[in-house]
């Protein structure tokens, strides 16, 4: 059958590869005859390791387990390699008169004592039928197996003869046909096709296919390949539909967790099944606990030497406890570092959380707090309160914390609480290395327990129950000899690794050859250097660092591949003879099986089919093999196989001893896709090749193929979370020096805060904050903007582009986002410790930007001290040296460390000052005023007492990376150009002066000085006129083409306060609104210089209405305007008439036009917008929004053909809503709220209220998808009530012009049409 195996790899196996891929599966085939020599062993090992591989496939496949093409020959029937005694004996007694017989049977087995019960074994079942009897035979699965019987064609006598080797016939030894075996064979597929489960496929030779040379068995092998990897197929995915399907009834946010608590429960009972003694410590832990169950108490800690037992000795109290605890009660137990899920501080929390919630029906975490640390943490220990109060028992063992420690960051360990609440017990384990890091929150002697090394009884306790586990006894010499090298240790680890030894010996096993080492560490020296001997020194190092350096193990299929690409390796194996196809080449299978057969005692599962190995051997592992150069090597080898370099049919070339050139052949190895499916991600390769690749050095491919790519940084965001892109960037940051990986750890850092809730806006995030980066960086932060605009332009679904970076960039002065309150303020000191309103302080390792404690119980909010000026102070004497000057109110200020600098809050900024006065650098924003500072070093920490962020900033940054998109004042007033080049301002504590902004130049030197207090601004874009409207009543008016020329409109006679002006579309009128009444002005000009006539028309307010707070005016002389109260009026000033339109329930905020005067947005304070029809006036569109919080509206500008209308609301986003439908399209959050807006080619253009300034286009499919939801990242809803079509004129909507100006109407010539004088006051 060599034929049709080597058929089976070259054509079959990739394709049924990548339909497993498609479906999310891992497709493995287990090939014992593959690239082997000789399958029969001298130790007659291998008949049993294929039938524990079967069982294997059995036990863990989700599709078919076996496949089979019986051809023409029985085979070999072998000899079993044990025997029963009493089968033997039996046998014996039959043979007794045939001495040559009973010679070769005593001659080749012998009796092992050992094995209980007795058995004889073979010195070093036909196979056929003995795989075919557990592979199929046996198992009651319909779907399981796969069958061919190849027949040969009626042939006469004399071509049997002749072709009894050519088909593979049996033959006895003398050369004759072998009628047994023919037989056997026969009654073998009568009895797969008795079976009734599966009719096998009948594979028939012609006499032409006999001939492998020619044309026709090529043509059988193609048929072959063809059938089966179309009943594989069928069979596959039948089998993972039935799955899906069984899965979907059980709730798949569990199965995660069950998987984990049966991981653990599984180890925990092998642990307990060899456990004997220990009972004083058990007792004392046990009485420890008792004493202190009705009060709060500190966390139990058992420690001692690295394999001492504490593993076992928690696992043991585990076990006694759940016998002790009620029906209210739960044992949790973690053995920490033995599956992924305990190998991060985040996935322990989080599966703890889980089962202890769910066993005891208390509120699970959200998901926004199940994915964020410091949430997390908080969740942890107020849960053990909540445990507590309902009066419930829980006892949390956590074994091997130190598998949690990095050696570099030890404040790993800070979320353990050091207050337990009485009914709970928090149990720990730690080896003696870490235990002085312990104390700070287990403090009292009586809490800390040491583990003690065995005593002599304890040990012969422990070898009775191992050995009678396993089956097994010893003889007196053999326990002698164990027990004096025990005695030499008294270690649990060094007995254990002896034992395992142990069972391997018969009782005719002579301790004169043996040799046991006489510490744990000697014992697996000398295994390691058996391994090498037996199956070679290039396969088992290989092979053992490969599992080692893996960063959470590999699978049996992977370590298949990955050694299957290792050209060492494969070249030991080969080295006498050649492989059986020169055009593909894998790894033999049986190899690999013959090594693990021994390794079992060493290796530990991590989860499904995947190894690593027991600390102490790793440690071994690492300290025999692994050279740097080496651990490049190997790192290099498993970056190519998850990066599926040589996946796809690539040849790898290698050079065998047996042969004199390079062989360039297929490795098989499957291709390594971000996603398999368009839901199912490939998580193997995002966990472990940035990190191999980081390793190996290949840090070219890593800029390619990872950090610069945003399909992978999306991929992995989505399906991992931020803390892991976070975390492999901070990997690569410790092993080199590169700016730019520098740069995307600082991007992600800051975007944190929000992808932890909205994981969908990197794209977004990254583009908006590294678009400014992108000349200065352009390998890879160059090439991420690049592909986040290719990721725009073929996004489906609605979606804003920015225009520009409008979010804080890395390498400024922010570094991170610090949450974890509702409200806060910093307190100084070398760690960040910060207190908020509601009683909560929480505390930071400001250089590694964590959490390390939460404290509660305070009832008071924690103050700072308030200082404008700068004192110098001496033992006799206190100077006032220095006044700093701010734009607005002081609220706090804190020297640097060196006390050479000053820094200081005004409103929302924080200015960074010398001793001398002078102002250094404005190095950031808040989008609310910062009521605290603190300083460490060279870090500025800032808080807010109405936010629940900390930010966290670097007096020392480049300059190069500081945002030109941020407006450096803070501003109640705004105004915009509508090119969006330009922004008109006032400042928080000037509010008699108009300052100017560019995009280009940035702040302007031109500043507009006025006489009194600007309450409202507005902009005539096309006439470029700006009017300032002030508290005395007066308007100015600046036209930006004639600077520095001003006009001016006198105040009324009562100086009443202008509240609202309105320019109309065609910027040839505008209204006033005053305290009392509305103005209506015409916008005229004289000899080219602009004027403003009138009033010309007056509108008295009720008196009984609110003051006016939003308005706009219309073409034809409309005004339409709303108050503080949430009353909306259109008022006509042609016919003097007025009509209420519907109430809002608060102040309107906004109302916006159309472009072409024909709709109008109004917002207001509550969840409530309407669009309006105004030719008639007619209710289009009540859109309600309810989120999360504020969800005002505070503007709104339609787009430029009026098809959507965009808002920004008190919630910090951005809206995108269909004028037409009224349906919102698309939401973003732009981390504060946007004051203001102007539409600009496709897009707006805006700013917020902490300075940034936006620029982004909108695009939008002709149609959406179906289900297509705005808010599936947002927890938020909206309801749109629309008026029936029909009733009424429908609206227009006018697609495109985008020339059209709204002035360009009655503008040349109006000033000449008039005959009054003008009001306007020209200040010259």
């Amino acid at each position: 059958m060599k034929n049709e195996r080597n058929a089976f790899w070259e054509k079959a196996y990739s394709e049924l590869q990548a339909h497993c891929q498609s479906l999310g599966l891992v497709f493995e085939v287990v090939d014992f005859r593959c690239g082997v020599r000789d399958i029969f062993t001298s130790d007659h090992l291998t008949t049993e390791l294929c039938i524990k591989e079967i069982e294997s496939c059995q036990r863990i496949s989700d599709g078919p387990t076996f496949i089979a093409l019986l051809g023409n020959q029985y085979g070999h029937r072998s000899i079993p390699r044990l025997i029963p005694e009493t089968e033997f004996e039996l046998l014996l007694s039959k043979l007794h008169k045939d001495s040559e017989s009973l010679k070769l049977l005593n001659q080749w087995f012998s009796k092992d004592s050992n094995s209980v019960p007795p058995t004889y074994i073979l010195q070093g079942s036909e196979v056929l039928e003995y795989e075919m009897e557990h592979g199929f035979l046996k198992t009651q699965k319909d779907a399981s197996a796969v069958l061919f019987f190849r027949e040969l064609p009626r042939l006469s006598k004399r071509d049997c003869k002749k072709n009894f080797a050519k088909f593979l016939l049996d033959v006895t030894a003398d050369g004759l046909l072998d009628t047994e075996a023919r037989e056997l064979l026969a009654n073998l597929k009568q009895r797969i096709c008795n079976t009734g489960r599966l009719q096998p496929l009948c594979m028939e030779l012609s006499k032409g296919a006999m001939d492998p040379s020619r044309k026709e068995h090529k043509e059988y092998l193609g048929k072959l390949c063809e059938q089966v990897t179309s009943q594989m197929k069928e069979l596959i995915s039948r089998n993972a539909l039935q799955t899906s399907g069984t899965c979907s009834t059980v709730d798949p946010g569990w199965s995660w967790l069950k998987q984990e608590i049966f991981h653990h429960a599984m180890l925990s009972k092998e642990k307990c099944s060899v456990f004997k003694g220990r009972d004083s410590i058990l007792g004392k832990i046990s009485i420890a606990m008792w004493e202190s169950t009705e009060a709060c108490h500190e966390p139990l800690l058992v420690h001692g030497p690295s394999g001492v037992g504490k593993t076992a000795l928690l696992c043991k109290l585990a076990q006694e406890m759940r016998g002790v605890v009620d029906h209210r009660g739960v044992v949790v137990l973690r053995l920490l570092g033995s599956s992924p899920l305990s190998s991060d501080v985040d996935s322990v929390l989080r599966g703890v959380c889980l089962q202890v919630c769910g066993a005891l029906g208390l509120q699970f975490p959200y998901p926004h707090i199940a994915n964020v640390h410091e949430e997390l943490v908080r969740f942890f220990h107020s849960m053990l309160e909540d445990v507590s109060k309902q009066g419930d028992t829980l006892l949390l063992i956590l074994d091997s914390l130190d598998q949690l420690l990095e050696a570099k960051k030890p404040h790993k360990l800070d979320w353990i609480p050091k207050v337990i609440p009485p009914n709970v017990q928090l149990v720990l384990s730690i080896s003696d290395d870490y235990v002085e890091k312990c104390k700070s929150w287990v403090s009292a002697e009586q809490n800390i327990f040491r583990v003690e090394l065995l005593t002599d009884d304890q040990g012969k306790d422990i070898i009775g129950a191992y050995m009678s586990a396993a089956g097994r006894k010893l003889t007196s010499e053999q326990l002698d000899t164990i027990l004096n090298r025990f005695q030499q240790s008294r270690s649990p680890l060094h007995l254990k690794l002896m034992l395992d030894t142990a069972k391997q010996w018969s009782s005719c096993t002579s301790m004169s050859n043996v040799r046991l080492g006489v510490s744990a560490q000697e014992v697996m020296t000398q295994f390691v250097e058996s391994l090498e001997e037996n199956h070679g020194k290039k396969l088992v190092s290989h092979a053992l660092c490969f599992i080692l350096l893996s960063r959470s193990g590999l699978s049996e299929a992977e370590l298949q591949d990955v050694l299957s690409l290792d050209n060492d390796v494969l070249a030991e194996i080969y080295k006498y003879w050649l492989p059986p196809s020169h055009t593909l080449l894998r790894f033999p299978r049986l190899h690999w099986s013959r090594l693990r057969h021994d390794l079992t005692a060493h290796l530990t599962e991590r989860w499904e089919g995947a190894f690593t190995f027991l600390r102490q051997f790793a440690e071994l592992v690492r300290k025999r093999y692994l050279s740097r150069d080496m651990k490049a090597d190997m790192h290099a080898i498993l970056a190519e196989y998850f990066l599926g370099q040589w996946s796809k049919g690539q040849l790898r070339p290698i050079l065998l001893p047996s042969l004199s050139t390079l062989l360039n052949a297929d490795r098989k190895v499957p291709p390594q896709p971000l996603w398999f499916t368009g839901e199912v991600a490939n998580m193997r390769k995002l966990h472990e090749l940035p990190y191999h690749l980081a390793h190996a050095g290949k840090w070219e491919e890593l800029h390619q193929s990872v950090f610069g790519s945003v399909d992978w940084l999306c991929c992995k965001t989505l399906q991992c979370g931020v803390s892991c892109v976070i975390q492999d960037l901070s990997l690569c940051t410790d092993l080199t020096d590169c700016p730019e990986i520098q740069m995307l750890k600082e991007t992600f850092l800051l975007l944190k805060p929000s992808l932890d809730f909205n994981p969908s806006l990197l794209v977004t995030e990254i583009f908006a904050r590294l678009q400014g980066l992108a000349d200065l960086y352009p390998s890879m932060i160059g090439q991420l903007c690049s592909q986040c605009m290719d990721w725009f332009g073929s996004c489906t679904d609605p979606v804003l582009v920015p225009k520009c970076s409008f979010f804080q960039a890395p390498g400024g002065p922010l570094k991170s986002t610090l949450t974890g309150f509702m409200k806060g303020d910093p307190k100084e000191l070398k760690l960040l410790v910060a207190g908020s309103e509601d009683g909560l302080i929480i505390v930071w390792s400001l250089n590694h930007l964590q959490t390390l404690h939460t404290l509660s119980g305070h009832t008071g909010r924690f103050l700072t001290m308030k200082t404008l000026c700068v004192f110098l102070v001496t033992l006799t004497s206190m100077q006032r040296v220095l006044d700093l000057h701010h734009d607005a109110s002081v609220l706090c200020a804190v020297s640097s460390s060196e006390g050479s600098e000053i820094i200081t809050s005004a409103q929302d900024r924080i200015v960074w000052s010398v001793t001398t006065g002078a102002l250094l650098d404005w190095i950031g924003v808040m989008d609310s005023a910062v009521s605290c500072l603190a300083v460490h070093q060279r870090t500025i920490i800032s808080a807010s007492v109405i936010a629940n962020q900390l930010k966290v900033w670097q007096l020392d940054y480049n300059t190069k990376h500081r945002s030109k998109s941020f407006i450096p004042a803070y501003y109640p007033l705004v105004a915009l150009s509508k090119d969006g080049d330009t922004v008109f301002y006032v400042k928080e504590g000037n509010k008699t002066q108009v300052f100017t902004w560019s995009c280009s130049e940035g702040l302007g030197s031109d500043n507009m000085d006025v006489s009194s207090e600007v309450c409202c601004m507005e902009l005539a874009q096309q006439k470029r006129l700006l009017f300032c409207g002030l508290r005395t009543g007066t308007i100015f008016i600046y036209p930006l083409d004639f600077a520095p020329e001003t006009l001016c409109l006198p105040p009324p006679e009562s100086l009443p306060m202008v509240r609202s002006m309105a320019i109309s579309p065609r910027e040839d009128k505008m209204a006033v609104a005053y305290e009392d009444s509305v103005c209506l002005f015409e916008i005229t000009s004289r000899d080219s210089f602009p004027c403003v006539d009138g009033p010309f028309e007056r509108y008295s307010l009720c008196l009984l209405h609110s003051p006016i707070s939003a308005m706009a005016l219309l073409s034809d002389c409309r005004l339409l305007y709303g108050t503080f109260g949430g009353e909306v009026v259109i008022y006509d000033f042609k016919s003097a008439t007025a009509a209420e339109l519907d109430h809002h329930g608060a102040a309107i905020t906004c109302i916006t036009m159309s472009n072409w005067d024909a709709q109008a947005l109004i917002g207001s304070q509550d969840c409530v917008q309407k669009l309006w029809n105004l030719s008639p006036v007619l209710l289009n569109h009540t859109m309600e929004y309810k989120g999360f919080y504020f969800e005002g509206v505070l503007c709104a500008v339609f787009s430029i053909n009026d098809k959507y209308v965009f808002t920004g609301s008190l919630d910090k986003t951005i809206k995108v809503w269909d004028v037409c439908s009224g349906c919102l399209l698309y939401v973003q959050f732009v981390y504060s709220p946007v004051i203001k807006m102007m539409p600009h080619k496709d897009g707006f253009v805006a700013v917020s209220q902490h300075g940034s300034f936006i620029k982004e286009g909108f695009r939008c499919p002709d149609t959406l998808k179906p289900g297509y939801n705005p808010l599936r990242i947002f927890r938020a809803h909206y309801r749109v009530t629309s008026r029936e079509k029909g009733l009424n004129a429908p609206h227009t909507v006018i697609n495109e012009l985008p020339d059209y100006n709204p002035a360009q109407f009655n503008f040349i010539g109006i000033g000449l049409m008039k005959s009054k004088t003008s009001n306007t006051c020209v200040l010259l």
